[in-house]
């Protein structure tokens, strides 16, 4: 369940880290790979790449992974 645009849970604040249970994975461009993710708590969106991960906004995301259904 996401709360208000731009309000993160405790540990989006710190950043990307394990628990990693609490993300759900909204789309995948292969040839990257790269991922986008949900944080399942506070709705954040993240882009994992296979070095590290950086927050995104909705926009960001809808540019980056144009098939993936982000509200």
């Amino acid at each position: 369940m996401a709360t208000q645009a731009g309000v993160r849970c405790a540990d989006c604040k710190i950043g990307y880290h394990a628990p990693f249970d609490r993300f759900e994975r909204m789309a995948v461009v292969e040839q990257g790979p790269t991922f986008l993710m949900r944080c399942s708590i506070c709705g954040s969106l993240w882009h994992e790449t296979l070095h590290d991960a950086r927050l995104l906004s909705a926009s960001e995301a809808a540019s980056l992974y144009p098939a993936a259904v982000v509200s």
